[in-house]
């Protein structure tokens, strides 16, 4: 009987243990999730900067908005290692970064 009842005690910590790597994983993927979502909507607003530049004669204008966009391709060029997209996610995103890096040429850039 007692064998039994040191048994049952040892399995609560292990189902918490369970419980916590769980907690970790739907909480990574909570993350993951967001970031790929920061990372689509950094790649609009700058082609947004792009669509600007390209836009206007005002010099300053443009300068600004090319920065502002060179600025957030280079950033979800750095992160684009730290996320797991879906195949439709990654399909878009190349998509995007490859309008917005074309759009950057246009303005000038070299990379």
């Amino acid at each position: 009987m007692a064998s039994q009842k040191q048994s049952a005690e040892e399995h609560p910590p292990i189902q918490a243990g369970k419980a916590f790597v769980e907690q970790l994983t739907d909480t990574g993927k909570q993350l993951n999730s967001t970031n790929v979502d920061f990372l689509k909507i950094d790649v609009e607003t700058a082609l947004t900067f792009t669509g600007l530049a390209l836009e206007t004669d005002n010099q300053e204008k443009k300068e600004r908005n090319r920065k502002n966009a060179r600025k957030a391709y280079d950033t979800i060029r750095q992160l684009w290692n730290k996320v797991t997209f879906t195949p439709s996610e990654e399909t878009f995103m190349h998509e995007k970064l490859g309008r917005l890096k074309n759009d950057l040429e246009l303005l000038g850039e070299k990379f």
